[in-house]
Parts: structure tokens; C-alpha cells; sequence
């Protein structure tokens, strides 16, 4: 699994509303994904036949666990988005000014957390796909190789 290294940003959200948007970008983000997680569950347990035939069936049930995990992370970001989210309503109505650069810290740990998990989702999914595929194609070969 991937990891990305916090950096500064180049220019900081200027607004409180800019970063209450970008919340909202990721709770859709991780709500899509968490949709994904359940096709490519889905998309295996379709193949799972195929699966205990060929050597692959570990690393299926590997990459199964590994949406499992993803899916917990996911669910464990969605509350810390929303905890963050109160503490930005907060701060639009002018309460916790004084906490506002802790607010923004917070918001840029966060935002490192949502692109790992992206990331380590797209690798898995990616695994999946490419699995799958062969899966397919050797499907496909015998198939043609019976008629």
C-alpha cells in the first residue's frame, strides 16, 4: 500500500468555506468507493469458481481482506470528516476563532488521510481488475479451445 508524505500546501484554502467544500468532495469520494468496495465483492465472489481452480484464489482472498480494511478506514475517515465538519460549522459562525490554524492543521492531516486512502483503494481495485481479467480471458480461451 501506497503512503503519501504530508507537504505544504502551495496555497493555503483561503476560506473556511473552501475547506467545508472540500469535505464534502470527500465524504462523496469515500461514499463512491464504499459503493466500488461492494461491486468488486461482488465482481469476485462472481468468479469465486474460477478462483479455487487457478492459483490465484489466495491472492483473492487477500484482496478481499484488503476492501475490508479499506472499508473500515473509510467508514473510521467518515466520522473524522465529520467531526471536523462540526468544528468548521463553528468556526462560519464565528465561534473557536482563536482555534482556527488548529482547525486548518487538522483539515490538512485529514486531507492526507483521504488521499492515502484513495490511493490504496485505487491500487486494490486496480489488483482486482487485472485478476479478474485474467480470469476472463482464461475463460474465454477455453471456451473456445470446447467448441
Amino acid at each position: 500500500m501506497k503512503s503519501t508524505i504530508p507537504q505544504k500546501s502551495k496555497a493555503p484554502c483561503t476560506s473556511i468555506e473552501d475547506l467545508y467544500k472540500k469535505t464534502q468532495d470527500w465524504v462523496a469520494e469515500i461514499e463512491f468507493i464504499k459503493i466500488e468496495q461492494q461491486f468488486l465483492k461482488e465482481l469476485l465472489a462472481e468468479h469465486i469458481i474460477e478462483l479455487c481452480e487457478s492459483d490465484n484464489f489466495n491472492k483473492a482472498k487477500l484482496l478481499l481482506k484488503g476492501i475490508d480494511h479499506e472499508s473500515i478506514l473509510g467508514d473510521d475517515l467518515l466520522i473524522s470528516i465529520d467531526d471536523h465538519n462540526v468544528n468548521l460549522s463553528l468556526l462560519l459562525e464565528n465561534i473557536y476563532l482563536k482555534r482556527e490554524a488548529n482547525f486548518r492543521n487538522n483539515h490538512e492531516l485529514i486531507e492526507v488521510e483521504v488521499t492515502n486512502y484513495i490511493q490504496n483503494f485505487r491500487f486494490i481495485k486496480e489488483q482486482i481488475y487485472e485478476l479478474v481479467l485474467l480470469i476472463m480471458k482464461n475463460n474465454k480461451k477455453h471456451h473456445m479451445l470446447s467448441n
